[in-house]
């Protein structure tokens, strides 16, 4: 029964109970009470109208936060240390970066100086729907395959199929480099930190040394009752961090050239898919592998790695389940939470 159908039936029931009041005296007695009942359903009514109003104004209003804030400040809660705190600055959502301004300038995270030139870069895409579980693998089949079917048409089609005049926009690189205070390859070995991980010697950004030896202490404490986890440390054959290089197939500077993403392949994959673009070498339907034929570290690894902000290759479309890349960001934006460690 909603709102007005219990006000209706509780009017109701008081009337009945005044027609069998017989007494003058006790009739005198329920005046009160109507007073109060009278004063309930009027207050009532105006709060009923006001919640309308507020609703309906609500709906008419635009998004209070727009995503150019909503990204700016999840960027800015992910890197305390490194981006200041955003704000409105000539018609565009800012930040600080090592004492430079950036700009939103439509998801491409410009400098100042470059804001005009908006239109020869790429938009960088976040992700806000980073998956908490690896999903079930019926429910993304047709996804899967329209998405797919797409990228290898784009990635097969001969040059003389290209539209004349156009030329493939680019991805700024501007932001990442600020960010990580890298520019190149020099700089960028400056930054590594060489430290020993499950056995294996690793060099990643020296930001994150720390957080891969408490992963290591995590991850080893779990091998010493867990079978699955013990067998995967055993099995590593290669750990791969820093490495200066562009993304295959796509130019674009990869994030191990920051020292800020991580490799661990086993010494032998047993016949099980890795990466992608390997796969699709003798797989024309690489994106229909299952599960099951994908080499997949355990649960305890892969979470372990999560709630350090490091985002799992094998939860992406374009699969890359050896790959690990801090990206704590995309756990603010997807809404997930990380352990309450110092970023």
């Amino acid at each position: 029964m909603d709102r007005w159908g219990h006000v209706s039936y509780s009017f109701r029931e008081i009337i009945h109970f005044i027609k069998d009041v017989s007494s003058r005296k006790k009739m005198l007695l329920m005046i009160p009470v109507l007073t109060l009942f009278t004063g309930f359903i009027f207050q009532r009514i105006v709060t009923s109208s006001s919640e309308l109003h507020l609703f309906a104004s609500l709906q008419e209003q635009p998004a209070l936060i727009s995503t150019a804030e909503t990204t700016m400040r999840a960027l800015a809660a992910a890197y305390p240390g490194r981006i200041g705190s955003p704000q409105m600055r000539d018609g565009d959502w800012a930040f600080l970066v090592n004492g430079r301004w950036f700009y939103y300038a439509e998801s491409r995270f410009l400098p100042e100086e470059h804001r005009s030139r908006a239109e020869e870069y790429r938009a960088q895409n976040f992700n806000w729907n980073y998956p908490a579980e690896l999903p079930p693998w019926e429910s993304t089949a047709e996804q899967r395959a329209a998405r797919t079917q797409r990228l290898e048409e784009n990635r097969n089609r001969p040059p003389s199929q290209a539209q004349p005049g156009r030329q493939a926009l680019r991805r700024p690189m501007y932001f990442a480099e600020a960010l990580w205070n890298i520019s190149n390859r020099n700089e960028a070995w400056e930054q590594q930190a060489h430290i020993e991980f499950l056995g294996h010697q690793l060099s990643i950004h020296s930001d994150l040394s720390h957080k891969m030896k408490l992963m290591e202490e995590i991850i080893l404490n779990e091998a010493r009752t867990n079978a699955a986890v013990r067998q995967w440390v055993n099995s590593l054959g290669t750990i791969a961090g820093w490495n200066w290089r562009t993304v295959a197939s796509s130019g674009n500077r990869s994030s191990h050239s920051y020292g800020i993403a991580i490799d661990l392949l086993p010494g032998n994959l047993r016949g099980q898919e890795t990466y992608w673009l390997w796969a699709s070498r003798s797989n024309s339907q690489w994106w229909n592998i299952p599960y099951s034929s994908r080499y997949h570290p355990p649960d305890e690894v892969v979470r372990t790695f999560e709630s350090f902000g490091f985002v799992w290759g094998g939860k992406w479309a374009n699969f890359d389940t050896m790959h690990f890349e801090y990206r704590p960001e995309v756990f603010i934006l997807s809404n997930i939470p990380m352990a309450n460690f110092p970023r």
